[in-house]
């Protein structure tokens, strides 16, 4: 029941229209459930009149109340409270339609406002729908699923009536008057009026300051140094107010361009107009004479230093045209060479060489059809090369790049801050200073982003089992001898024993960085040779780990004493591995489920009689990690589209560095023979290797059990040594004695 606060709330939400809150252009606004804040949109045809915008914080704040208690609810798993405030809920925002239905006639007859609508009531009735249908009394599980499900709708409800309030926002705007059309002036003659009416002020003041003894050789040095200002002033007006329409202003606005400004910037000065906000792909808006074809124009030494597949990705490059090719057009639908080339450049490269070649391709002369055209292309090119140097600073530094740090700073303060916008050459700078009071300390924050944007896709809750196994008291005791693995055969045991082994390896995971681990597997020769670095103790550590419950599971189902209990493990195993996928558990999944399929060395394993269900299992496990013709395809499919926490194997990046390793590090370009060109082709299976192992560094939220742990740790300490060839040895002599 709504409460005589939200009521009288309601009542003035429905006793008036809304007034929309205007807003300067520069105004950046908050949203409800994010610390970030938007640009606001900017006005009819990039004027400085205000826009309007409905704000829910100053125009209705009455829905804010009920918002705010039903994302609390998760962490209560209240279900009454839920009930309760859906229809308070429900309320507001029938509160808010009422009050938009007031607006002028045009607003709610236009389609884009009646579509919007129709989103808001859709998702209002999916919301209710489905909080109506909870059921009272029901297992703590399917309470907490009902909970996260009726979150989505209320999140989607908030979205699509931001989405409304925003379509309603523009339609207002749209019965603005237009603005006046500007009067295309000669440029001289703009110029000319400009200083009639300056000499016409100062005239007049000095008819009005008789008394002041200004000489004349000052007042000359002031006209010239008026004149030479007007001059800057009015050749970015000029070029404005000789703008034709073109294809290319839709495809500028709409671009996703890389930068390292924002994106509401006021007008940078001559040769640039405001460069947008999105860190990725391009760069800048360019000033209006530039030529689409400008940037695309191929390099004559491209033709000799540079090949790409039919898919138009480089794969064989010289260091300078793989520099150019980062910086032309061309290299925004590669999406990944930028991470290739930054993780990998140390392998065929140095950091003093690079940045030399960076700063070669800055100073570059460039000759177009055009002066113009030659001005846009280099503003292009430096912008590009501005935002790969903050790349390499902000994600990729390593310890060894600090050679360059000295180089690097004087290059971005010297060249680059009178080159570039400042607003980009001061993050670098920062960035800069950042690196150089770190040390040698200093590292790029790429892992950290990439975890920080999973968990921000996905909102997990701490996972739990609330199942005790029989001989709890003598675990917790770690006095494991009276514990079996016949105990954890139930619903029960089976999902409390996959949380703790997926939290025991991914603690065992974490424990080294991808980068360092990917080029240990690089450099390794063989497993038989002893670690001898920090990176290589702990992957060897996981990989040991990793190894242990393979043989751990096929030595349980070999020295079983009976064809019944052998069955009977191999579909506990199954069951197992079934619950480790669940959880995206993939290295413990796939390691027992290749266990429960081993006839080399469990030769009785193809006649056990599984029942139909188990098969089915087996079978989809089978198909999941070794697909014929497409080995491990799902798996890596699974990992690359997942924005959950996932544990990998490291038999999937084995086998992906060494594809990566099969060819040399230098190949010949197909049309020159003896040519020495990068080959990137070795370069791009290690660099997905170490994003995606980066990935799977996003933590797990599960509620830790000491002592299922310790007895996990106990029992798989027996299988941690001893080579594989001795282990399948022993597990089949051990299966041959039934």
């Amino acid at each position: 029941m709504a409460s005589p606060h939200n009521s009288r709330s309601l009542a003035r939400m429905r006793a008036a229209p809304p007034h929309p809150v205007y807003l300067p252009p520069d105004a950046k606004t908050e949203t409800i459930d994010s610390d970030k804040s938007v640009p606001a949109t900017s006005g009819v045809f990039g004027t400085d009149a205000p826009v309007p915008r409905f704000d829910l914080e100053k125009t209705f704040p009455a829905i804010l109340a009920p918002f705010s208690l039903l994302r609390r609810i998760p962490e209560s798993q209240d279900i009454d409270a839920l009930r309760a405030l859906a229809p308070v809920f429900a309320h507001c925002l029938d509160a808010i339609l009422h009050s938009m239905a007031h607006l002028p006639e045009h607003v709610p007859t236009s389609p884009k406002y009646h579509l919007a609508l129709s989103g808001v009531s859709f998702s209002k009735e999916m919301f209710l729908g489905h909080v109506s249908h909870i059921p009272r009394y029901d297992r703590p599980s399917s309470r907490r699923e009902a909970i996260h499900v009726a979150m989505q709708f209320l999140d989607m409800a908030m979205s699509s009536l931001k989405g409304f309030l925003n379509a309603a926002a523009y339609e207002v705007a749209q019965l603005k008057p237009l603005p006046q059309i500007p009067v295309e002036q000669d440029h001289a003659q703009v110029a000319d009026e400009f200083e009639a009416a300056g000499s016409l002020s100062h005239s007049s003041a000095d008819s009005h300051h008789t008394g002041s003894n200004v000489p004349s050789n000052s007042t000359d040095t002031l006209n010239r140094s008026q004149r030479s200002k007007v001059s800057a002033l009015l050749d970015p007006l000029r070029c404005r107010m000789k703008r034709k329409p073109s294809r290319m202003d839709s495809g500028l606005d709409s671009a996703a361009s890389s930068t390292l400004v924002n994106g509401d910037s006021d007008d940078l000065g001559h040769g640039y107009v405001h460069v947008s906000v999105n860190i990725r792909n391009s760069l800048a808006q360019f000033p209006v004479s530039i030529d689409l074809t400008v940037g695309k124009l191929p390099h004559p030494e491209d033709a000799t230093e540079l090949w790409k597949d039919r898919n138009g990705l480089a794969q064989l490059a010289s260091l300078k045209a793989l520099v150019r090719y980062m910086t032309c057009p061309d290299a925004d639908v590669d999406v990944e060479i930028v991470d290739v080339f930054f993780l990998c450049f140390r392998f065929f490269s140095s950091p003093k060489e690079t940045f030399d070649a960076l700063v070669t391709r800055y100073d570059e002369h460039l000759v177009c059809r055009s002066s113009s055209m030659t001005r846009s292309h280099s503003i292009q090119v430096k912008m590009r090369i501005a935002k790969l140097l903050y790349l390499w600073v902000d994600l990729h530094w390593r310890a060894e790049d600090t050679e360059v740090l000295a180089p690097l700073t004087q290059f971005a303060v010297f060249r680059l801050a009178q080159d570039i916008p400042r607003e980009a050459s001061s993050k670098l700078i920062y960035l800069l200073h950042q690196r150089a009071c770190d040390g040698e300390k200093s590292k790029g924050l790429r892992k950290e982003k990439t975890i920080a944007r999973a968990e921000a896709k996905y909102r997990q809750e701490v996972l739990c089992s609330t199942w005790e196994p029989r001989e709890k008291r003598s675990m917790m005791r770690r006095d494991f001898s009276r514990v079996k693995l016949g105990h954890f055969h139930s619903s029960g045991g089976l999902a409390m024993l996959a949380l703790q082994m997926t939290l025991l390896l991914w603690e065992k995971y974490r424990a080294f960085e991808p980068e360092d681990a990917v080029r240990h597997l690089m450099t390794r020769n063989g497993d038989d040779k002893p670690p001898t670095s920090e990176v290589a103790r702990k992957v060897a550590n996981f990989m040991a780990y990793e190894r242990a419950v393979h043989r751990f599971v096929m030595d349980s189902i070999g020295t079983a004493e009976s064809v019944q209990m052998r069955t009977e493990l191999t579909e506990f195993f199954l069951e197992l591995a079934t619950k480790c996928h669940e959880l995206r558990n993939y290295s413990a999944s796939c390691l027992i489920a290749l266990a429960c399929d081993r006839p080399t060395v469990l030769p009785f394993i193809t006649k056990l009689k599984l029942s139909w269900a188990h098969e089915q299992m087996k079978a989809k496990l089978k198909d999941f990690y070794t697909r014929e013709n497409h080995h491990m395809a799902g798996y890596k499919q699974a990992l690359q589209s997942c924005c959950c926490p996932a544990l990998p194997g490291m038999m999937l990046f084995i086998r992906e560095v060494a594809r990566g390793c099969g060819s040399g590090p230098y190949d010949q370009h197909p049309d020159i023979p003896e040519s020495r060109l990068i080959n990137l082709k070795r370069y791009r299976p290690i660099t997905w290797a170490v994003r995606a192992m980066e990935k799977c560094h996003a933590p797990f939220k599960i509620q830790r059990v000491d002592y299922i742990c310790d007895w996990l740790e106990h029992v798989l300490s027996e299988y941690l040594v001893g080579t594989e060839v001795e282990w399948e040895t022993r597990i089949y002599n051990n299966s041959r004695r039934l």
